[in-house]
């Protein structure tokens, strides 16, 4: 057994065991299996990387597993999933130039020809939100991002079926023939839904420059976008070159 204990909210506890990883939202009042990707596998040790917040899994078999930017599991409770749609908080985002040298799970080229390569994490942005009410008949959930200066960036559509989901945004603006994008319980059983991402916020547009963006969730009845919940900031940073 392993148990970690989140460095910000006390009653966040991951404990690894003979079949996998399971999370607690109420302080070890309920325990539930994560998903998502995590096989039921033996889990040795765990450590938390505080300045990233992830989790990182040393399983049987020398394996290893990262659970990315878990920071929403921190506002998990029966209020929060309560609401209509709720966005959790996010890390900042950063820009850089991607290069490709094999696809992921190949044994790479040339001299890499005897390794093996894993899928990277998400690039770009990475939101977490909650839905407790698919919308009606006629009726979408939105993601708008927008600049500092309010000019909008981006819009995406998002999956409306109810549950904890997570939609990403390849830090691309709205392409200029339109814009597209789609994402992605009681309070344990969302946590057990947190680590698979649900979707990609793809398209063609221009990279967006380095600066401070909002994210809001929104309702689309007809024409009509309305804001629903509290928006998010966060940052876009460039890394040296």
């Amino acid at each position: 057994w392993s148990v970690v204990q989140d460095h910000r909210n006390g009653h966040l506890l991951f404990a690894g065991t003979e079949f996998g990883l399971f999370v607690s939202v109420d302080g070890g009042g309920h325990w539930v299996k994560m998903a998502g990707g995590m096989p039921s596998i033996q889990v040795r040790d765990m450590a938390v990387q505080k300045r990233e917040n992830d989790l990182v899994l040393g399983t049987f078999g020398r394996g290893v597993f990262v659970l990315d930017d878990y920071t929403p599991l921190r506002e998990i409770t029966p209020q929060a999933l309560a609401e209509e749609t709720r966005l959790f908080p996010l890390r900042d985002a950063y820009l850089f130039n991607m290069v490709t040298i094999a696809p992921a799970g190949t044994a790479g080229i040339g001299p890499l020809s005897g390794n093996w390569t894993a899928p990277n994490p998400p690039s770009g942005a990475v939101f977490t939100y909650n839905v407790a009410k698919a919308p009606g008949t006629g009726e979408k959930f939105v993601l708008t991002i927008t600049d500092d200066a309010g000019r909008q960036i981006r819009r995406m559509d998002l999956e409306g079926e109810p549950g904890l989901r997570r939609v990403e945004w390849n830090l691309r603006a709205d392409p200029a023939a339109g814009a597209g994008g789609r994402g992605g319980a009681p309070a344990a059983a969302a946590a057990a839904a947190f680590a698979q991402v649900a979707g990609r916020g793809g398209g063609a547009g221009q990279l967006v420059p380095a600066g401070r963006y909002t994210a809001t969730l929104g309702r689309v009845v007809g024409e009509t976008v309305s804001p629903v919940g509290e928006p998010q900031v966060f940052r876009v940073t460039q890394l040296a070159q």
